[in-house]
């Protein structure tokens, strides 16, 4: 295994993580630093082991410069996204492959402790917002989306980007199985039940019309009983009817599993997916309906039984 010596904007990253954790933002404070070990001695510590790691990996001496922590603003402050926490987990990743996984001092040191809280936490975060597992490109394993597209060794200059999913990556027979178990679990997990159909759904209106940009629903009676895809821009593609109103028609619109889908959608204001997937710049709606941007839609995935990618 190859070995280098990571740049201090990949420690300063880590090191601002640990600080976020240490203020309160874990609920079990897993990760509770005593008072005097503060993001500089964190990062210090981080850094002289990974120096001390890779001089005995090659068997050299190594100048270690002075590390001085400059917090990355962003995590510090912020809200925190997905973006933020894919790349803080990757240079987790990164920092235990170049420093850890052969050093016999690794176990249970300061540097092991941090990695692996810092994994846990923004996985456990990631798990909470419903951030979804994908199969990777290159191989038939899974990671977490956006996990290809960010930085290895991470410097400011990257930044934080959006991170861009490809829905075809997702997989639709898991969303298929939560929606069965959760209609099992009956009405304490509605939310994530209408937001399961709801991405469905998405998913399978984009297979089809890759250029959707988002779907009307329209309702009638208490129930969904059409939706329309649009374009950006507002041009209208393709029309969706519920298999009721499908019944009246010469010419029933879209496949079975969709038309199901629809009429199985809740309408009421408290689906969760009417604020997540919320488009943005279209026009006035009339009384009842609702919309949704099948970008954001699609690239939602609800928890599932699969293991963290860390303990796999």
């Amino acid at each position: 295994m190859s070995s280098f010596v990571v740049g201090t904007d990949l420690i300063d990253l880590l090191a601002t993580a640990a600080r976020r954790i240490r203020n309160g933002k874990m609920p079990d404070h897993f990760f509770d630093y005593e008072d005097t070990a503060t993001a500089q001695s964190i990062g210090e510590v981080l850094a002289h082991f990974n120096n001390v790691a890779v001089a005995d990996h090659y068997q050299e001496e190594n100048a270690e410069p002075e590390y001085r922590f400059t917090p990355v603003e962003e995590i510090l402050t912020e809200r925190l996204e997905p973006r933020h926490l894919v790349q803080i987990y990757l240079a987790a990743r990164c920092y235990n492959y170049q420093t850890g996984e052969d050093h016999p001092e690794w176990a249970y040191s300061l540097p092991w402790a941090t990695v692996k809280a810092i994994l846990f936490w923004t996985e456990t975060r990631l798990y909470g917002l419903g951030w979804p597992i994908v199969k990777l490109r290159n191989s038939g394993g899974y990671e977490w989306a956006g996990y290809e597209d960010a930085a290895w060794e991470w410097t400011r200059e990257h930044g934080f980007p959006e991170l861009q999913i490809n829905p075809g990556r997702l997989d639709d027979d898991e969303v298929r199985q939560a929606i069965t178990a959760t209609e099992r679990m009956g009405e304490q997990v509605s939310a994530a039940l209408g937001m399961s159909r709801i991405s469905l759904l998405a998913r399978l209106v984009l297979a089809t019309h890759e250029d959707g940009a988002y779907l009307i629903f329209e309702p009638d009676g208490g129930r969904f009983v059409r939706c329309t895809a649009f374009r950006e821009g507002g041009e209208k593609i393709a029309e969706i009817s519920s298999p009721e109103a499908a019944a009246h028609s010469a010419e029933p619109t879209s496949g079975e599993e969709v038309r199901a889908l629809l009429a199985a959608v809740d309408p009421s204001p408290a689906n969760p997916a009417w604020r997540e997937f919320a488009p943005e710049d279209i026009p006035p709606l009339e009384e009842g309906s609702r919309a949704i941007h099948l970008g954001k839609a699609s690239a939602w995935s609800p928890l599932t039984t699969r293991p963290r990618p860390s303990d796999t």
